[in-house]
């Protein structure tokens, strides 16, 4: 796969989209620059992204479980948690920018 998303540190061009999907947000460590060895991470819209997401997965569980009459309840909860999950590596991979993390233990 080749890689289109740039470093934040040294502008390579050193992330491709599968990377970047799993990078992690603003305080993890994230992945480690193949150019020049420091860690980048998503930016702020994934953190708001994802938060929006797991809300909205959450409201469904909630919802399922409280209201659900059917067997098939704990498959679509699964499902809305699940599907959540997908969104939001899909958005990491192909949304949003890479950014220096803010941790202080990363160098």
């Amino acid at each position: 796969m080749k890689s289109i998303y740039t470093c934040p540190h040294c502008g390579a061009k050193s992330f491709n989209p599968l990377k970047k999907a799993f990078t992690g947000g603003l305080h993890t460590k994230g992945r480690v620059c193949q150019n020049c060895g420091h860690h980048c991470v998503n930016g702020k819209a994934s953190m708001i992204f994802s938060a929006i997401v797991y809300l909205a997965a959450l409201v469904v569980v909630l919802y399922l479980y409280f209201q659900g009459t059917s067997n098939w309840d704990y498959v679509w909860m699964l499902g809305a948690v699940a599907g959540a999950f997908v969104l939001c590596r899909l958005f990491d991979a192909f949304f949003g920018s890479l950014e220096k993390p803010i941790r202080n233990d990363v160098g």
